[in-house]
């Protein structure tokens, strides 16, 4: 008998944002509301007296001309757009109405580097567009991928026709930007709008120490999450725009569709409340404007040093600080001085995903992502320079308890070479628009190899698809997949998350290549 008083979702909720001794390294940025503007701190005390409705005087998303209007132009000028939209479903909205609103028919093709969002895919079943993928660049140690300008530049100068846009990401979850100015230069060359997911780069613009602003770079669209390096709630986002490459008229138009009609009032306020929060916590204000007790400017400067003070500790790699990192792509300003990526796969017995549950478990400090040898850390106003010598000294305890243990076994770790390279094989053979709408049926998955999925398969985070809907299955992706579920990763995306059994396309592959 069901016992309807009970409230399981609400109250483990609850039960989870009671744990104040905790330290979050995850998004949002805010991070339990420990560093917001003083008007989002009145909206939240109270927050059901202020989830309201397009009442008078309130505006309204869809077409807004007051309140709403003037936040979005305050944020237009904050982040050095020509034109900003706030969004109520995600960064994943926006990048479905940023190709929505460039691709003119279902014929069209969209250029994509291989690392993207799994949202891309909603945007290409939306559209009807297909996907020209290109491969990323991989780093062998810390196992990611980024966008590659060879393999981009590459890739455009083999195609028939112009595709309608480009879309890329940057900066990845692990805190490493783009040459987007360089592939800027590449599509425009070619009348192509550059689409950028700028998700984990909305802090950029307000601090010269920052890497540059997509924007700044050539981006003709880019798509913030305001909620994950700054104190927006999660699940409000932005859209911003500069130039005419993207039509403006499109955009609205794609996001009346895609938006809810009924958009959340806190959702937006946080949105205007955030970039307030973060301007004036830029030092490109006068320091005796009041603000956050909290400058980016000192933030930087913490986190830098909590960087390299744990980049001393044995077992341990932190990117961006010594190696090639420090001595290249730093100068070129591609690795975000707030972003903290670690590499463990020195330590003995000790994965990402263990490091991980260690930290939580053992010492209360929450991690943004685990991977088998990775884990990154999240660092935003809300973050404390105590928070920061807790990590670092928590770090260093473990660090020293797996190789005291390296020792007794007197052996040491080895780098296990590479899957993530060789996972990305597959070739898209059918639409994922045309995959989404076709008969399906299940198999096994040691029968699946060349056979069409009909699903995503993704490892999550970061939410990177090792398989689509509509490319055909290789034993390489299937390894890879398998290998980080047993190293004590997520599976997301598709039906049967154990990888017993996935959805295929009901189509066998013949000489003359696929058929019904």
């Amino acid at each position: 008998e069901s016992n309807h008083n009970r409230v399981p979702l609400a109250s483990g909720v609850l039960e989870r944002g009671r744990r104040r001794q905790e330290v979050p390294f995850h998004m949002p940025g805010h991070q339990r509301g420990r560093n917001i503007h003083p008007v989002m701190q009145q909206l939240s005390e109270s927050a059901l007296n202020y989830d309201t409705t397009e009442v008078k005087g309130l505006d309204y998303l869809s077409t807004p001309s007051g309140i709403i209007g003037e936040a979005q132009k305050l944020a237009s000028e904050a982040f050095g757009a020509e034109r900003t939209w706030f969004l109520v479903n995600g960064t994943t909205a926006g990048i479905q109405a940023a190709v929505l609103s460039t691709v003119a028919s279902p014929e069209d093709t969209v250029i994509l580097s291989r690392d993207c969002h799994q949202s891309a895919f909603s945007a290409l079943v939306l559209s009807g567009a297909f996907p020209i993928w290109v491969k990323p660049e991989y780093d062998e140690m810390y196992q990611f991928a980024s966008v590659s300008t060879e393999n981009f530049r590459e890739t455009l100068a083999k195609l028939d026709k112009p595709p309608s846009a480009a879309l890329v990401v940057s900066p990845n979850y692990f805190g490493l930007c783009g040459d987007i100015s360089e592939l800027a230069r590449e599509c425009h060359d070619l009348s192509i709008p550059l689409l950028v997911d700028e998700a984990h780069g909305s802090h950029f613009a307000f601090h010269g120490d920052f890497p540059c602003t997509s924007l700044d770079l050539g981006a003709d669209l880019v798509i913030q999450s305001t909620h994950k390096t700054l104190s927006a709630m999660t699940q409000a986002s932005m859209l911003h725009t500069r130039g005419s490459r993207v039509n403006a008229d499109r955009i609205c138009t794609s996001l009346q569709i895609l938006q809810s009609s009924s958009p959340n009032y806190l959702l937006m306020s946080s949105i205007d409340a955030a970039r307030a929060h973060a301007s004036l916590a830029s030092d490109y204000y006068d320091a005796k404007t009041p603000g956050p007790s909290r400058k980016f400017s000192q933030l930087i400067e913490d986190c830098l040093a909590a960087k390299r003070e744990i980049s001393l500790i044995q077992g341990i790699e932190v990117l961006g600080v010594g190696g090639d990192y420090e001595n290249d792509l730093r100068k070129k300003g591609r690795i975000d001085p707030l972003r903290i990526t670690l590499c463990v796969s020195d330590l003995v017995g000790c994965n990402g995903f263990e490091m991980s549950s260690i930290l939580e478990d053992e010492y209360g400090i929450v991690s943004e992502l685990a991977t088998d040898r990775c884990i990154v850390f999240i660092v935003t106003l809300s973050t404390t320079k105590s928070d920061l010598d807790k990590l670092a000294f928590s770090l260093r305890e473990i660090s020293s308890r797996f190789l005291a243990a390296a020792g007794a076994q007197g052996s040491s770790s080895e780098m296990k070479k590479s899957t993530l390279d060789a996972a990305f094989d597959s070739t898209q053979v059918m639409p994922p628009r045309e995959a989404f709408f076709g008969k399906h049926r299940r198999v096994k998955i040691a029968e699946a190899v060349g056979m069409i999925s009909a699903e995503i398969v993704c490892p999550y985070p970061p939410g990177i698809p090792i398989l689509y809907p509509g490319e055909e299955i290789t034993e390489n992706a299937l390894s890879y997949l398998q290998t980080f579920k047993a190293d004590g990763g997520y599976i997301t995306g598709c039906s049967d998350t154990s990888l017993k059994s996935i959805l295929v396309m009901n189509m066998k592959k013949g000489k003359l290549g696929w058929g019904s």
